[in-house]
């Protein structure tokens, strides 16, 4: 049968039974996405996915599936469509808040006591979750910019793990591009994803409520269908309906969690409204964006420059101190520097940029038969999460694919390698993460992740600093100095953008004229950036893998080499040094049964006596032969003195 819907509370069908195994249309391959691909090869996992709405076509419902599988022997109630060895199904919440990692430490919980009571029947626990969940969302201020919605997106892992490319990946998320993201299994990648698009400044909290939102060109069963009267909502408002609850439906190969409108319509929202019964909300509550007025980008730009002349008469401009040399810029000087940028409301610049608009999606895990929803011409691009090999195989459906799991970014476009090579002052920016996020390296897992510096709240705010940089010099003249500082490529494939020409018209964006312009990490050039980009290239280009991948078997063979003649020479030297005193050296003389007869006193006489000329003999000899060891032993240890040359 594959994956079904098994259990909803309530039900995500109106008028239908809990137990109906019908999906809202829209929605007809839920159960893939709460069941992933390759799922089957591991005991449990998490995923995270994204829908669009059934109510609205600007609407974004964000799933979050915890799935186990046990030994049907562990089952206390053995139904008749349990058939197999094993088991799996999957518990799963679906929420209008994209509270990811916080919803998923409680499901976890709830879906190991649902398995470890061994009888699928009884769906009392998850009908408790419902009201539970739901009680203690509510009693969170301000929802929508609190600090739970970035549980278990760990900036700083993230920056360990890709380090430089943590940079290069955040730039390209800005140039709408489609992008596949490929690792198994499917936590990892969402995480990654999720906390990539975090580090741009107010993304998570307000960016994604149209991160799923399709209007295909043609009827597409996979996506829900809207008639054309529907008002466009304005993309820089953030409605929030009131008061919804969760359902949570398990099927045999799924669990899945719903939400309902509540009766309160004064309970502050939770989990936004996904029913397709024909409800009408109450109001808003929520943050409102005031509404872009229609300038011309001429008019902005002339009112822009009006005003940046003026404050640069005044000296109004805020000012960002640059030592001329990265060698004379310490940490301290450069962390004011970041801080000081960072202290800027990234809401009174216009951010977030709205990324994830009209046609651009964001879907941190797509399954196999949404795939051809992707080639709809309505789509301009994605950031695309998979576990399935076949997305990495299909022609033309992603212009950079990046294997998370080796760090790879690959693309054939020779232009889009130019727009993300980093410049000299983005290596400087990426190496000062590396560094403060290595440097707090810690395996307590109480204390992970909480400290300031280095911690994954300070690398957001690093990252906050430098977008806002980057919006400043991208209002400079074409061909500025500042501009080259980001690279001139790939500064004029952001201004083409449509979320950058959004951000372009909103009156708020030029309150970023209060920034110097220029990179934050501009300086002089020296040996340390050499380094830097000799590192990096060797890094992130072929040639540069390539060579890598020489140096290290070249350097398996030569220390094989040289531990073999470093032996060979240890024995020649252990030979020669026995052979010299088998040399020098007189025999033992071998104990022998005591004879009192004089003939063998005699007979041991002579012989005494012969073996003392003999030992006369080699003394004298020795001492002719000393010079000739001495040399032979000064060459054998020359060439061990060699032996650690050949070893490198």
């Amino acid at each position: 049968r594959g994956c079904q819907v098994e259990y909803s509370f309530p039900s995500l069908i109106p008028d239908a039974s809990v137990d109906s195994n019908e999906c809202p249309p829209g929605w007809k391959y839920l159960p893939t996405l709460a069941l992933p691909d390759g799922s089957h090869n591991f005991d449990k996992d998490t995923v995270f996915f994204h829908l669009p709405g059934l109510n609205s076509p600007d609407e974004t419902v964000f799933g979050i599936s915890c799935f186990r599988q046990i030994p049907v022997e562990k089952l206390k109630n053995r139904t008749a469509d349990i058939t197999r060895g094993t088991v799996q199904k999957a518990v799963c919440v679906l929420s209008t808040i994209p509270l990811y990692g916080h919803i998923q430490v409680k499901m976890e919980l709830i879906t190991h006591a649902y398995f470890d009571e061994g009888d699928f029947t009884k769906v009392s626990l998850l009908e408790d979750t419902y009201h539970h969940l739901n009680g203690c969302l509510n009693q969170i201020e301000d929802i929508h910019n609190a600090p739970q919605l970035f549980v278990g997106l760990s900036a700083r892992d993230l920056v360990l793990s890709l380090k430089h490319k943590a940079l290069l990946l955040y730039k390209l998320l800005l140039l709408e591009k489609k992008v596949l993201f490929f690792q198994s299994p499917v936590q990892p990648l969402c995480s990654a994803i999720l906390t990539l698009i975090s580090f741009h400044p107010g993304m998570i909290e307000n960016g994604l409520y149209q991160s799923a939102c399709i209007r295909p060109s043609r009827p597409m069963s996979p996506v829900p269908q809207f008639t054309e009267n529907l008002s466009k909502q304005d993309p820089s408002k953030i409605i929030i309906k009131k008061g919804t609850e969760i359902k949570v439906e398990p099927k045999e190969k799924e669990l899945v969690t719903k939400l309902s409108e509540a009766k309160e319509a004064t309970e502050e929202c939770i989990i936004h409204e996904v029913e397709v019964q024909e409800k009408k909300t109450n109001g808003l509550n929520g943050h409102k964006v005031e509404p872009i007025q229609e300038n011309s980008k001429d008019e902005n730009t002339e009112e822009r420059e009006l005003i940046e002349n003026e404050k640069m008469a005044n000296g109004d401009l805020v000012s960002i101190s640059r030592d001329s040399s990265m060698d004379i810029i310490g940490d301290a000087n450069l962390q004011n520097t970041m801080a000081t940028i960072a202290q800027i409301d990234a809401h009174s610049c216009g951010l977030p940029l709205q990324l994830f608009s009209n046609g651009y999606l964001c879907l941190p895990y797509l399954s196999l038969p949404y795939m051809d929803v992707l080639t709809d011409k309505n789509i301009r691009g994605y950031v695309l999460g998979a576990t399935n090999v076949l997305f990495k195989q299909k022609k033309n459906l992603a212009d950079v694919v990046v294997e998370l799991e080796t760090g790879l970014v690959e693309t054939l476009d020779l232009d889009m390698k130019r727009m993300l090579h980093l410049s000299t002052e983005d290596l400087r920016f990426g190496e000062f993460l590396v560094r403060h996020v290595s440097s707090g390296t810690r395996h307590d897992v109480y204390t992970d992740g909480v400290g300031w510096e280095g911690g994954d709240d300070w690398v957001r705010a690093q990252f906050h600093a430098y977008t806002l940089c980057l919006l400043r010099t991208s209002l400079l003249q074409e061909g500025s100095k500042e501009i080259d500082q980001f690279n001139k490529w790939y500064m004029g494939a952001l201004q083409e953008s449509e979320s950058y020409k959004q951000w372009l018209a909103n009156p708020l964006s030029m309150n970023v004229l209060e920034i110097n312009p220029g990179h934050p990490f501009t300086g002089q050039l020296s040996v340390a950036d050499m380094k830097l980009r000799l590192a990096h290239t060797m890094q992130t280009t072929e040639g540069g893998r390539k060579l890598n991948q020489a140096m290290v078997s070249t350097g398996r063979v030569v220390a094989t080499t040289g531990r073999a003649v470093g032996g060979a020479l240890s024995q020649a030297k252990g030979a020669f040094t026995n052979w010299w005193s088998n040399l020098t050296t007189a025999p033992p003389v071998g104990p022998g049964s005591i004879e009192s007869s004089n003939d063998q006193q005699q007979q041991q006489q002579e012989q005494q006596q012969q073996q003392q000329q003999q030992q006369q003999q080699s003394c004298t000899q020795s001492q002719e032969d000393a010079p000739k060891r001495h040399i032979v032993e000064q060459a054998l240890d020359a060439l061990e003195q060699h032996q650690p040359i050949l070893q490198v």
